[in-house]
Parts: structure tokens; sequence; C-alpha cells
């Protein structure tokens, strides 16, 4: 496989931790100890066994255990594991069964890259994946019947995995008895988002672009089947996640197969456009086939799962996101947002500088500002006039203190405008919708309040995305609440603050920050210029310049691009000189 080795790849990673490491130190670090430590198999269960632990579901007996005044049952899995000949088949529920079993330990994390700083990944990892992890008040629970939110993980549906202890769920439960929270595994990259539906043996596969989303659909019916066992009302579920997880629910709540399994959804910097088209899958099976010298799905199903880890590793930076297939997903799942969902509450927003999470991964700064205008360069091939004349002025808007006035319009391309989009469909077909807008900073101002900043306010993990937060108890509590709110009732508003819901004449928006406070559209100029490049699905997976061009076409255009991402960033640095000297 050809190499450009000045094109960034991997810069865009949606909710990943970081970029693609060369090597793995020799001494373990203290995060994959942790992770380490964590690790034990759920064994079967002979003889007696603790009542008071217990939970009987459809496909089990399972004997979770006692934190105080929560129990945790972790590690149940919810359909039969794909493994063996049912590597990417679809998901199918476990039989019926009386078996009694732990549910002590977290499942396998999805196959992965490792990455020393994506804690999921250093956990042991496996095709058998399937499985997911209920916290419930043990007060009442068996005759409870509680609003269920269902946490959905994020990791550009390549990394991550309810392992993370960024994804737990036993602190929001322990502060909020009055919900049930479960969080799901789901298979990832090669194994979730691979479309093999081309190959000669293929048309028992034409479903496989998008596995990771029937995994997800397949844990919401355990849960529609069992969680009244966990105290939990299966009637009043509501799904929430983050980046790809948000992403995910914003599917969810556009597809068939899942309506009906859920009441609610919450999506934290994440949504419909985080998909690919058919094309654009096809050439990463292209790259999977010739780097296996594989000519049918049986000659894949014949690698062992090592081999499945090394081919991740491989082509893997050429991921794609679930696929805009017209099967599962829908070609444009914009359109399911006029009055398809319009009986899902929604609750959509972002963060004020998301593409400042890739700071550290670009190397710095002024790698990073030098990095975003490769990638807006790179994107703008894709546009026509009338929209790189809405893109210019944009950036002509952005205040002239913001230090990556290119990173802004990133934000609003990737995020914020894709959730207004959304929430406007959907708040004129009847849907009721509530907006955010998320502006909490992290400790080190570089970062801003950038993509995840939000993720341990809202489930109270205390472990924030980078290090040094300066945290918010106050906060933290009244966005918990807003949180519940909206699960329990589909109104997020508490005693302090009123939310009103999203419609197009005010855009009532809550601004969450060391001050809440409800804003009507704000960055009103922003979003009317982002409007028009949202609607193509501009693609956010910078390898996608490689993958579309032969190596001596890359070449060329990578040197053309180098030479005006060096003009233009002489141009900003030389206006930005001549600003402050006539101020």
């Amino acid at each position: 496989m050809k190499r450009i080795s000045f094109y960034l790849l991997l810069m865009v990673m949606l909710a990943s931790c970081g970029s693609k490491e060369e090597s793995q130190p020799q001494e373990p670090s203290q995060l994959e100890r942790e992770m380490t430590a964590l690790y034990g198999e759920n064994k079967v269960i002979e003889g007696a066994y603790p009542d008071s632990l217990a939970v009987e579901a459809s496909n089990g007996i399972f004997v979770g255990q006692r934190d105080s005044t929560l129990l945790s049952f972790k590690g149940i899995p919810y359909a039969l594991q794909p493994t063996g000949d049912r590597r990417w088949q679809e998901p199918k529920p476990e039989p019926d069964s009386r078996l009694v079993r732990e549910a002590l330990y977290f499942g396998h994390s999805s196959i992965q890259q490792r990455w020393q700083s994506s804690a999921a990944s250093l956990y042991p990892q496996g095709e058998d994946c399937l499985t997911l992890n209920v916290w419930t008040a043990a007060d009442g629970m068996r005759t409870a019947r509680r609003p269920v939110m269902v946490w959905i993980h994020g990791g550009s549906y390549v990394s991550d995995g309810t392992v993370n202890p960024r994804n737990w769920g036993d602190k929001f439960v322990k502060a909020h008895p009055e919900v049930v929270l479960v969080s799901v595994n789901y298979r990832l990259g090669l194994l979730g988002f691979l479309d093999l539906s081309q190959l000669p043996d293929g048309k028992a596969f034409s479903r496989s672009g998008n596995l990771g989303i029937l995994d997800q659909v397949e844990a919401l019916r355990w849960v529609k089947r069992n969680i009244k066992a966990f105290g939990g009302d299966p009637e009043n579920v509501t799904l929430f996640g983050h980046s790809a997880g948000a992403g995910s629910v914003s599917l969810l709540a556009s597809i068939d197969e899942a309506q009906g399994l859920f009441r609610r959804a919450i999506m934290q910097s994440g949504s419909v456009a985080f998909t690919s088209s058919r094309e654009d899958c096809l050439r990463l099976t292209k790259r999977v086939l010739d780097a296996t010298g594989a000519k049918s799905v049986a000659d894949l199903q014949a690698l062992s799962q090592d081999d499945m880890i090394a081919l991740n590793d491989e082509v893997g930076e050429f991921f794609r996101f679930p696929e805009r297939d017209g099967v599962v997903v829908p070609e444009d799942p914009y359109e399911r947002f006029g009055g398809f969902n319009a009986g899902i509450d929604m609750l959509i927003g972002t963060t004020r500088d998301e593409t400042r999470y890739w700071i550290d991964a670009m190397g710095g700064e002024e790698n990073f500002d030098m990095a975003v205008q490769l990638w807006y360069l790179y994107i703008s091939m894709s546009l026509d006039g009338t929209q790189r004349s809405s893109a210019s002025r944009f950036l002509d808007v952005v205040p002239d203190d913001n230090p990556w006035p290119v990173a802004e319009l990133l934000n609003d391309l990737m995020f914020r405008g894709p959730a207004i989009e959304m929430a406007q469909r959907h708040a004129t077909s009847g849907g009721r919708t509530y907006m955010y807008y998320w502006t909490k900073p992290l400790k080190d101002p570089i970062y801003g309040a950038c993509h995840g900043a939000e993720v341990s306010y809202v489930l109270n993990t205390g472990r924030q995305i980078k290090t040094g937060d300066l945290h918010n108890s106050a906060l933290a509590a009244e966005v918990q609440q807003m949180w519940v709110n909206f699960a329990t009732t589909g109104n997020p508003s508490t005693p302090a603050h009123y939310w009103p819901a999203y419609e197009t004449t005010q855009r009532a928006t809550m601004i969450l920050g060391d001050t809440i406070k409800l804003e009507n559209d704000p960055l009103s100029e922003q979003r009317r210029l982002i409007a028009p490049l949202i609607s193509d699905y501009i693609s956010p997976i910078f390898s996608d310049l490689l993958d579309k061009a032969p190596w001596y076409l890359g070449i060329a255009i990578g040197t053309l691009l180098a030479v005006l991402l060096l003009l233009t960033w002489l141009i900003v640095k030389i206006r930005r000189f001549f600003k402050k000297k006539n101020k």
C-alpha cells in the first residue's frame, strides 16, 4: 500500500483519543495496568447463589454484585456471539435459558487498534463482544418501574467500549437512583461496518455495512424483553450517546428496525452526518480484499481472530461510518427527521470548540493550525462555487479573538450544523425537540470546550477527556437532573431553569457552562452561512483523499495542497500581524 508521508492521516477520529501509535512502550502504562486489573471471565454458577443479587432474564439468570445501594450486572450477553462462521452475520438473540451465570466483569472490547490513550483498547479484545451492563438501585428493584437510559459509547465507530471508566454508569445511578442505566458494546470497524454485499457469496451479507447498528437494535430488543426484571420500565426507554454514540442514536431514530424500542433520544455531538456512501464503503472492501487476497466472504471468515486484529491494524485507518445503503440506513437519513420519527422526543447539542480535541493528536497548536487548514482545503474540493462563497463569508464573521477560525467552521460543518438540521426538521414535523450548546471549557484554555467536554458531567464519572479539569459540581448536578428529567417526562426543565422546546422561530437553546442561561438562536449568522453545506454529507474522514486517488495523483494533489497550505498559513499570519499592529 502506497504511503504519502506528509498527509496527516486519521485526523478526524470522532471520539477516539489520539492518532495511531507506531509502537507500544516496553513497560505497561498505568492505564494499561488499570484495565488489566479489571479483567475477569464471568462463569457458569453451579449450585447455590445469592437470590438478592440475581435477576432472571430470558436468556439466563444473572448474578451481579452490590455496592452500597447499587446493584450492577456486567458482561451480560444480549445476542449469540459473532464468532466462527457467525462472523459478519446479523445478530440473533440467545435462546431462552435457565442457566445461572455471573455478571461481575465487563465483556471483551470489540476488536480495535490499541492506543495507550484509549482505555477500552487496552482491555482484552475479542469478536465475542456483544454484551451489555446494567446499573440499578437495589431498593425496590423487583417492583420498581423506573425510566431506563441506554448509553451508547463513541469512538468513530472504530474504538472505545463500555469498560472505559468514562462510560461507567455506577456514579450516575448512585446520584439518580430513580433511573436504570444500561451501556452497550457493539461491533466496531471491519467487523461492524464492512460492506460484503458485492462479493460472489455476499447476497446473505447485504446488511453487513451496518452490523454495529443492528447489534444496537438487538441490544434494545433485549432491554425491551428483560429490563422490567431490573426495575426498569420497558415503555420508557431513552437512548443517549456521545460522538459516534450520538450518531448511532440519530440513526436508530431513523431506521425501521428500531421503531418502538425507545421513546426518547439524546444526541451529544453526533448526527446522521456521520455516515458513509456505499461507494466509499466499497473502497474499504477492496482494500480488505487486496490486503488478504480473499475472493469471497468464506475466505474472510476463514481468517483467525489474530488475523483480523492484524488486518484491522493494516487498513483500519481507512475506516468507514455506518453505510447509507438504502437497506438498513436510508440513503438520506435527514429525511427521516421530517415526520418518520416525530413521535420520539429529542434533545440535541454540541460543544463550542469540538475540533480542539485533536490538538494533541496533531502534535500541538502550530501543527493543529496547519492541519485544519489542510483539512479544509481537502473538503473544499467537494464544494461548489456557492458553497465556497458561503464558507468564505463564514470565516469573515468568526470573531478576531478566535485563534482558529477554520476550526470554528469545521465545528459547525461537522457537528453544530448537522445538529441544527436534525433539530429544525424534527421540530417542524411536530416532534418535541430541545437544543443545547456546551461552553464549559477545560482547565487548559487551548482545548476550550472541546469534543467530549460534557461527557464526565453527564455521566458523573469525574473522568475528563483531558487532565486537569476545572470541574464545576453545580453544573454537573444541574445537567444530570436535566437529562434525568428529559428521560422521565420528555422535558429537561428543572426548578432552576425553564427549558422551552426548540422551534424555527425563536430557536431556544440552553447554554450550558459556568453560567447556565437560555439564548435564542445563538451564532445565528454562522448558522445561516453553514446551512448550504450541510446536505451533501461531506465526509470528515481525512484518509478519503488517499482512498479516492491513485498514488501518483495523490502525490501531485498532495504537493499542490502543501504549497497552498503554506501560502494560506503565511497569509493568515500576515493578516493577524497587521490586525494587531493597527489596533
